[in-house]
This record gives C-alpha cells, structure tokens and sequence, in this order.
C-alpha cells in the first residue's frame, strides 16, 4: 500500500476528517488531502508529526511489515534474540511455535480470568478443570479435542484482532 494511501486509511479508521488530523498534528489539511492523493511526499519531519497525529509509528506508515506501533521495543534481549533465531525457521516450526505461544497466552489469561476466590494452587485448580472437561470430553477422540482446542484458540486469535484493530 502506498503511504498516501496508509494515512487515509488509518485516519479514517479513527474517524478522523482531514481538519482534525491537521488538530492533532499540526500538519495544513491541504497538504494533508496531496499527501493522500500520491501528489506529494512528506518530508521526514511532517511524517513524523503525522504519525505522532494518528498515534502510530512512522515506521509503520514506511515499512509494509512493522507493527503500528513501531518496530520491535522488547527489552529482553535473549528473548528478541530467540525470535530472531525463529524468523530463520521452516515454516511448519514457526508454525508450531506460535502455536505454543498462543497456548501460554490463553493459559495466561485464563489465570487473570479465574482469580483465585481461595489460596488452592492454580496447578491445582487448573488440574481439577481438565479432570473436568476430560469427564465431558469422553466418547471423543484425542484429535478431536484438539481439532476443538485449535478451534478455540483461533477463536481467542479472532478476537484479539478485533480489539487491537
């Protein structure tokens, strides 16, 4: 997508008209109405103050695969490391290895979502729950429950888009 085209679609996303885009940042409607036309090109300095406007990265507005708000910030950097090591992979273990992450997401928020109401260890609670749904489960084969499971997470995945879209 052409830059011109970025920043229409981002402010238009947050509902902004060109008047208030020129509010927040700084930058004159007209040229805002070329630079999403393709006549004109910012100059780095206006960029940036468009982007700080629609509260994303410049990078983002540059760079067709960078994250809206900018390019990687982690601070542990064995962890940025590992992920570098992973962008190196095939695909079927990049694959699987954002499928463990989705895992230890979801396990992450369901901790947050069952606050403890007593001091039993969540491993413990957690035990309890798959005893459970093992009960319910049966009559179903493995592949099932995972087909069930996979369904679930790309359900949470779905959802998660939304909110950050």
């Amino acid at each position: 997508m052409m830059l011109g085209e970025k920043i229409k679609q981002l402010r238009k996303e947050r509902g902004f008209s060109q008047s208030d885009l020129e509010k927040k940042s700084g930058v004159n409607s007209k040229l805002l109405s070329k630079y999403e036309n393709g006549r004109i090109t910012p100059t780095a300095d206006t960029l940036r103050k468009i982007a700080e406007g629609l509260e994303i990265s410049t990078d983002y507005l540059l760079f067709d695969n960078a994250p809206k708000d900018g390019l990687s910030q982690l601070e542990d950097l064995e962890l940025f490391e590992k992920f570098r090591e992973v962008e190196r992979m095939d695909l079927e273990n990049k694959q699987m290895i954002k499928n463990l992450i989705d895992a230890v997401i979801i396990k992450t928020k369901v901790q947050h979502a069952l606050k403890p109401l007593h001091e039993e260890p969540w491993g413990d609670r957690m035990h309890k729950t798959l005893a459970k749904l093992r009960e319910r489960a049966k009559g179903y084969s493995e592949d099932q429950i995972m087909e069930i499971v996979d369904e679930a997470v790309k359900a949470v995945r779905l959802e998660e888009e939304k909110r950050t879209h």
